[in-house]
């Protein structure tokens, strides 16, 4: 079995019966024995709560009126997010919603007014109420899919299915299985390697996901200079963390500088191939997950100046 997820291919021949649908804007799907429906359900609450994409989803009335009643779905994802955003110092940031709206189809179906307002400071809760103040809207969309498979994953796992559940770049295997990464510079894989662990997160981000004009006009904003990312062209992480968690991480390191990027996951022990215009890295902690590893791309791996070469952007806020 073999499926293609915007940067990554899954092999897993134990499992012939997988199930396939195009849920929250991407193709989704689980295999496992005895796949039914339900395993779906979560994903088109996600899409119902946090797509950007329909009018008549709980964010997309939320960007409009600014205040809601949230119930505990909704406000556990809010509150990650949050979370996350603190433990990165800002580099992950759900409220950017009026600069990311540009690169994505949900321009007239939100229907929300776009501001150049954004700020995590301008979120506020009060008990189950968020307001969203100085005009400002959310994005989830760095974050809802890892949420999305999480939830299928622990349906899955409490019935002692073992399987795969993807979303786009965003996958868990509930046992060993065969990963490849497709390499942004032409239609062969990247490398391929084996998950070593009963169960492993994997999850992806790249700038030539989505773009205008050009890939150095893309989605994946810098909050801290309002600007899109220019330097990783896509990244690939791996770790048995949760996938909400894989996927925050996935798009918070795609908009730093190459070597707080390379930090970051390094504290984090997660493991990573990135790769730039001009070559590419491995993390220090991928033993601790994947095994058998092979390349099939001429990209050379990257030397210590080149990553050094990557220190644009700087600022106070950088500095750790």
């Amino acid at each position: 079995m073999r499926i293609f997820i915007i940067f990554l291919f899954v092999f897993w021949f134990s499992y012939a019966e997988e199930r396939v649908k195009y849920i929250m804007g991407v193709p989704v799907s689980v295999a496992a024995p005895e796949v039914d429906e339900q395993f779906f359900e979560p994903f088109r609450k996600v899409d119902k709560y946090f797509s950007l994409y329909r009018n008549d989803s709980v964010l997309c009335r939320l960007n409009r009126e600014k205040q809601l009643k949230a119930d505990k779905f909704f406000m556990d994802l809010l509150k990650k997010s949050i979370e996350i955003n603190r433990e990165t110092d800002g580099f992950f940031d759900i409220s950017i919603g009026n600069i990311t709206y540009r690169y994505g189809d949900f321009v007239e179906g939100c229907g929300f007014i776009k501001t150049d307002s954004y700020g995590m400071e301008n979120i506020l809760i009060k008990e189950n109420q968020v307001f969203l103040k100085n005009g400002i809207s959310l994005d989830f969309g760095g974050i809802a899919k890892g949420y999305a498979v999480d939830i299928v994953s622990d349906m899955l796992k409490k019935r002692g299915i073992k399987g795969i559940v993807k979303a786009s770049g965003d996958i868990r295997c509930l046992k060993e299985c065969e990963i490849c990464i497709k390499d942004p510079f032409s239609d062969k894989p990247f490398a391929c390697f084996s998950t070593k662990n009963d169960e492993t997160g994997v999850s992806t981000s790249g700038i030539y996901e989505r773009f205008r004009g050009s890939m150095q006009d893309n989605h994946l904003i810098n909050p801290l200079t309002k600007k899109s990312a220019s330097n990783i062209i896509s990244i690939t992480l791996i770790g048995t963390v949760d996938n909400t968690s894989l996927d925050a991480y996935a798009t918070t390191v795609s908009v730093m500088p190459v070597e707080r990027t390379v930090s970051f996951l390094n504290k984090k022990k997660l493991g990573f191939f990135l790769i730039t215009k001009d070559c590419y890295l491995q993390g220090s902690f991928n033993s601790l997950y994947i095994k058998d590893l092979t390349f099939f791309s001429d990209l050379k791996e990257c030397k210590e100046t080149q990553i050094n070469s990557h220190k644009n952007d700087r600022s106070k806020k950088y500095t750790e």
